[in-house]
């Protein structure tokens, strides 16, 4: 069996050294705060609350609304740092008083949030359920952090530039919103990075599946391109860009140069020392040939580390952006998915959804198609 978390497996499928980024001053700096997690059972929010809870900090609030894996990251968690003071809330991140409530708990001194949908596939036909976790979970944790006087840090995707499916479109429109709740007192900042390397249900490790029960790889085009990280490293560079200290700024995180699937499957089948045929299968509704990190509408900027970039937005409608978060609350209430598949189109620019998005939000054919949307003039900018 192939071990995804040995650093030299990592390094034979992505190509490249993979670099331990979190150092002793970094620790130094979160020590004594108070850190809330939300999807703290995910791929990130494990990887991030081991690191965290390496720095020594006053306590970890860990958030989620899976109880199994909240109780595995807990076990993890505690089994690294016995003394350490480690809540476990089980809740969901779109209800004001679940999350609310969390932070009145853990009193965070900075705010995580990992929680969101992220398969591209699976979100194209659960548009209401993806922008109640993904944009509504989003604004209301923002919320609770700006009353909890936290900085939050938004963990975004690169499905989020130039977006192409729901899933892409509701990562934007929570970047958005997020800069858009920028303040004097109040600091939160966008984090963008590319794929997780073997987390859960990823290319990797369907491959691997794949590859153990002697069937095709099925791989979606032979010139497909992915940006790809370890868990660790995404973990250790959203540590290090909340510690830079800037409000409303998006951060790239630099991964490397993008990797053909096909070459991922090739190297899979190495490190299993077993080769099965390679199937194209297609493009799948939503999907890219090759992803970006960034729009080009962005401006990138150094930092202090050199794999963080920071990126100031373009000029976009922030009033546009809090009728849309209102629309959408009412939209996902009712399930109306269609309104809000509208909506979405509407307040992100570029974002055309799929046929396959558009029929199952309008729960007909591809007839119903969603009409031109006017374009929307700019005029703020964070």
């Amino acid at each position: 069996m192939i071990d995804l978390e040995d650093r030299s497996i990592q390094e034979a499928l992505l190509g490249r050294r993979v670099v331990k980024v979190l150092r002793s001053t970094d620790a130094r700096r979160l020590r004594g705060q108070r850190v809330l997690i939300t999807g703290a059972g995910g791929t990130i929010g494990s990887a991030l609350a081991r690191q965290v809870a390496a720095c020594d900090p006053a306590g970890v609030t860990l958030f989620d609304h899976s109880e199994y894996n909240l109780f595995r990251v807990l076990r993890a968690v505690r089994a690294s740092a016995p003394s350490l003071r480690v809540e476990p809330v089980l809740g969901d991140v779109s209800k004001a008083w679940s999350i609310g409530n969390a932070c009145r708990l853990g009193r965070p001194d900075v705010v995580y949030h990992a929680a969101a949908y992220k398969h591209v596939t699976m979100t194209e036909g659960a548009v209401c359920a993806a922008i109640e976790c993904n944009v509504i979970g989003t604004v209301t944790t923002l919320a609770a952090a700006a009353e909890a006087e936290a900085r939050f840090v938004l963990i975004s995707s690169d499905k989020a530039a130039a977006p192409s499916s729901v899933m892409g479109a509701t990562k934007r429109l929570a970047e958005l919103a997020t800069v858009a709740r920028s303040t004097a007192s109040f600091r939160p900042i966008v984090v963008r990075f590319g794929n997780v390397l073997g987390s859960s249900g990823s290319v990797v490790e369907l491959m691997l599946e794949q590859i153990q029960a002697d069937r095709s790889i099925e791989i979606t085009d032979l010139d497909a391109t992915r940006f790809f990280m370890t868990a660790t490293e995404a973990a250790a560079l959203v540590v290090k860009a909340d510690l830079l200290g800037q409000s409303g700024v998006t951060y790239w995180l630099d991964v490397g140069r993008p990797v053909k699937i096909a070459d991922l499957a090739m190297r899979a089948m190495v490190l299993a020392n077993h080769r099965v045929p390679i199937e194209v299968i297609g493009l799948r509704p939503g999907e890219k040939r090759t992803e970006a990190l960034h729009d080009q509408g962005l401006e990138l900027a150094r930092t202090a580390h050199p794999r963080i970039h920071a990126a100031r937005q373009p000029l976009f409608d922030a009033d546009l952006v809090g009728r849309t978060l209102r629309s959408l609350r009412h939209d996902v209430a009712v399930g109306d998915a269609r309104a809000a598949l509208e909506a979405l189109v509407t307040a992100v620019p570029g974002f055309l959804p799929s046929a396959s998005a558009i029929e199952a939000a309008a729960g007909s054919s591809v007839g119903h198609a969603l009409g031109p949307v006017e374009a929307v003039p700019m005029h703020r900018s964070a």
